[in-house]
């Protein structure tokens, strides 16, 4: 074989390569706008494009393949099966069901009663100390212990003598029956009104304005109060609860109950020689006035 005819033949073989693949190409091209893709390979419904890569990146499981190979050679890009957008799928966050309508009503509480079409028997109620409202046409109604949802049927039951299909909307517009007490180092010691017939210890020192510098957070005390005069005393460690997080601590308080912040020993120390030094300080602090024994 002569030289000319190696040089004829390396060039048929190497100007072969590109017609093909061409011509593949071309054929690709015309099944994927048939199947959805467009003459660059983008989808015309999810709108991915086709990913390429040489075969030299692929290792030895891209050089060894023969539907590699045979499509390309080394330093000619082929194109792989286009990626697909799929949408992110975030994760629904739980949604919990807090049920605001299980508060029993109580002296000095206030209700909004709504009846459709009836304004002679709509209106503001205080719950009385007998624990009863003064409604019309119905009389005394007694409500202590209810909730809201008890007084709406009872109401329907009354009123049904005297309307046809009562509606009926019951609404509590005052929170006056049920408090805890907050004594000691917080931001606002004193009364809390409850919204609720139970008050948890971390809520409550919300309301409260949280702790004092001075208060001696793991010593705190609730007290619940009785009537045979054996009040029960419950520990709890409001450093846990506030600064790490111990749900342990995070006691129930009931309606009377009465949690105490103290005071450190350093604090209740200042408190007491404070009164006494103020007037020394006083008396230092005139600069002369103030003259010794003997002194002319």
């Amino acid at each position: 074989m002569t030289r000319h005819f190696q040089i004829f033949l390396l060039t048929a073989i190497l100007s072969s390569v590109p017609v093909s693949l061409y011509a593949q190409n071309a054929n690709n091209n015309g099944q994927n706008q048939m199947g959805g893709y467009n003459s660059y390979g983008q989808n015309y419904q999810t709108g991915a494009y086709p990913q390429y890569i040489y075969p030299e990146q692929m290792g030895a499981a891209g050089q060894n393949n023969p539907a590699v190979m045979g499509q390309s050679m080394p330093g000619q890009p082929v194109m792989i099966q286009p990626i697909m957008l799929q949408p992110m799928i975030q994760p629904q966050p739980e949604i919990i069901d807090i049920n605001t309508d299980t508060y029993t009503l109580g002296p000095s509480d206030v209700l909004d009663i709504l009846v459709s079409r009836h304004p002679e028997v709509s209106g503001n109620y205080l719950v009385n100390a007998e624990g009863a409202i003064q409604y019309e046409f119905v009389g005394d109604i007694v409500v202590k212990g209810l909730n809201k949802a008890d007084i709406k049927e009872l109401l329907v039951h009354k009123l049904s003598e005297y309307l046809i299909s009562p509606d009926v909307t019951v609404k509590i517009s005052g929170y006056n029956s049920k408090v805890v007490f907050i004594i000691g180092e917080v931001g606002s010691p004193g009364k809390l009104i409850m919204k609720g017939d139970t008050i948890t210890v971390h809520e409550a020192l919300v309301q409260a304005g949280l702790l004092l510098s001075s208060a001696k957070a793991t010593k705190a005390t609730i007290v619940t109060p009785s009537e045979n005069g054996k009040t029960v005393r419950r520990p709890v460690n409001l450093a846990k609860l506030l600064y790490k997080g111990d749900m342990r601590q995070n006691l129930i308080m009931h309606p009377g109950d009465t949690l105490y912040v103290p005071a450190t020993f350093l604090t209740k120390t200042m408190r007491v020689i404070s009164p006494v030094a103020a007037p020394i300080s006083t008396a230092a602090g005139t600069n002369g006035n103030v003259r010794g024994f003997g002194t002319p």
